[in-house]
């Protein structure tokens, strides 16, 4: 017989919520075959079977959360006797002697329980009176997100009656697994990473005539060539810092983030310097169809060396980007606009051009080597031939 259990499918990954069991209790079931589909940090991922056999017992139902290396599934022959609590005993005692010849991590030696003065969900229980309990009952005051002024944090009738007077909520939305991984991620990033931000202006008129002459390209594609380009150049941007040590990678794998229903993802145009502006549209496009259906895999997340953000679209001119982590360097596009631009230093004229707003991580790129990236990448943008070779 054999466990399954939930494989970590990211370095950052901790917990995934099973969303769909794709084989019954009592089905066989193949290795290599569909087995079911979980929501990770970043997208739904189908898992396949690691075993043969028949799925004796499911451990994890549908829209439960389990941690990275917790058991889902017993696989069995179909006639083994099982008994689903002592294979899980014998499964526990296993790890617990695995783990004696490692050295556990010592726990956090303070749990933070409220941001701004708001009590974090997951905290110890809030220490109200039962008439407390019922006044925040009677005026709709959700007690959780009260911070107590009483002794040793305790709620009073004070505290619930300043809440009840606050702004009314017009309503409460859930954080989903993507959600949750993009906020916990983006609060890391800026908590652990010193980074410090370039902008550029681009004179975007080569970039606009090379899409109009390129059918079925954008000028997405286009600047994720551009940003290829210019990383293969400068390799210390296409890095990243793991454990004091600085990684540089040789192949230039692109994040291209993208807005979808569930929130956020940042799937990988791989080898983008070495491919053709049309095979990048290409693996765009299939990576944005997969990404709207909520379709997308571990590959295709997975491995990425440099983060593209492009707003433009959105009409968003320029913002202040924060680095993907582990990667060290982050590239917003904004929106293409008209400005009075000077030619020859001299006569001033209309044309098109965009903001480049560029995040390094400081701990090892100085600003010295960031505007060597900062200047080849304007340069490749504003130069931006109509052949696509």
């Amino acid at each position: 017989m054999d466990v399954v259990t939930l494989p970590r499918l990211g370095v950052t990954m901790t917990s995934a919520i099973v969303v769909s069991w794709e084989k019954k209790e009592g089905e066989a079931v193949q290795q290599g075959e569909l087995l079911l589909v979980i929501e990770s940090e970043k997208a739904a991922i189908e898992l396949e079977s690691p075993y043969t056999g028949v799925l004796r017992k499911i451990l994890v139902e549908e829209e439960d959360e389990a941690g990275v290396g917790e058991p889902l599934a017993i696989i069995a022959a179909a006639d083994e006797e099982i008994d689903p609590d002592e294979v899980l005993r014998s499964w526990r005692e296993g790890r617990a002697e695995q783990a004696a010849f490692t050295q556990a991590a010592p726990a956090p030696a303070v749990r933070v329980e409220t941001v701004h003065g708001q009590r974090l969900p997951g905290t110890e229980a809030v220490q109200a009176s039962p008439r407390v309990r019922r006044l925040a009952g009677e005026l709709g005051v959700d007690l959780a997100a009260v911070a107590g002024t009483g002794p040793g944090g305790v709620v009073t009738e004070k505290d619930v009656r300043a809440a009840a007077s606050g702004p009314r909520i017009k309503a409460k939305a859930k954080l989903n697994q993507l959600q949750r991984s993009m906020a916990s991620r983006m609060l890391s990033s800026w908590q652990n990473i010193p980074q410090f931000t370039q902008m550029v202006t681009v004179n975007a008129e080569n970039l606009l005539r090379a899409k109009e002459k390129m059918e079925g390209i954008s000028v997405n594609d286009l600047a994720v060539k551009a940003v290829a380009t210019a990383a293969a150049k400068n390799p210390e941007v296409n890095s990243s810092f793991q454990d004091g040590t600085v990684i540089v990678y040789e192949d230039v794998n692109v994040s291209v983030a993208m807005a979808t229903e569930q929130g956020l993802v940042v799937p990988v145009v791989r080898n983008a310097d070495r491919k053709t502006v049309s095979e990048i549209a290409l693996d765009i496009k299939g990576l944005q169809e997969r990404a709207e259906g909520n379709r997308l895999t571990s590959e295709d997340l997975s491995g990425g060396t440099i983060t593209v953000s492009n707003l433009g679209y959105y009409g968003v001119e320029t913002g202040t980007p924060i680095i993907n982590p582990p990667q060290s360097c982050m590239v917003f596009i904004g929106s293409i606009r008209n400005a009075a631009v000077a030619v020859n230093d001299a006569l001033l004229t209309v044309a098109p051009v965009l903001e480049l707003s560029i995040a390094y991580d400081h701990r090892f790129i100085d600003g010295m080597t960031a505007s060597r990236f900062t200047t080849s990448l304007k340069d490749e943008l504003e130069n931006t031939a109509p052949v696509d070779e």
